[in-house]
């Protein structure tokens, strides 16, 4: 199962980057438009802000959070002797695993609202966001999932991000 989650996630990390990708070719476009032309394609700020930057942020989270790459400061951590280090391991896991729970919960009202009206935002032109919705409750809960696997991970005593980074310091 660990196999499966790892490959998703990498495939979800790809189409974030897929996000990038698209959102720079739709605003040189825009901008080679407005210039060439004096006609800017209509609803590249709404399609930029709705669609890209939230595929881009969203569907690697889970990636991040398995591959433990998200920031964080280790002041003290690699103080720690190694059974201290798994117990907070776990103690983050779990509690990274209920936040990301709560707003994977969240937004996925927010998204069967958005859903239910067929939310659209007005700017340059009418562009319909509520398909964009869905994103983030499936971001967060699959980085809930990631943080509970991690923490299962460090209570089995497996290797994770964290402890080959610690273990290779020593």
């Amino acid at each position: 199962m660990l196999g499966l989650f790892q490959r998703i996630t990498a495939a979800l990390m790809l189409l974030g980057g897929v996000g990038v990708v698209l959102m720079m070719l739709t605003i040189v476009a825009d901008v080679v438009s407005k210039l060439l032309w004096n006609t800017p394609i209509q609803g590249t700020v709404e399609i930029s802000s709705y669609y890209y930057m939230i595929a881009l942020v969203m569907l690697p989270m889970a990636f991040v959070e398995m591959q433990d790459e998200q920031i964080s400061v280790d002041l003290l951590f690699d103080r720690f002797p190694q059974p201290a280090q798994r117990i907070l391991l776990v103690l983050t896991g779990c509690g990274a695993a209920m936040i990301l729970s709560v707003m994977a919960w969240r937004t996925g009202l927010d998204a069967l609202r958005a859903i239910r009206v067929g939310e659209v935002v007005m700017g340059s032109r009418e562009v319909v966001v509520w398909p964009a919705r869905m994103v983030l409750p499936l971001g967060f809960g699959l980085a809930a999932l990631a943080s509970l696997l991690r923490a299962m991970l460090a209570i089995r005593g497996g290797t994770t991000a964290r402890t080959v980074h610690t273990r290779g310091a020593s």
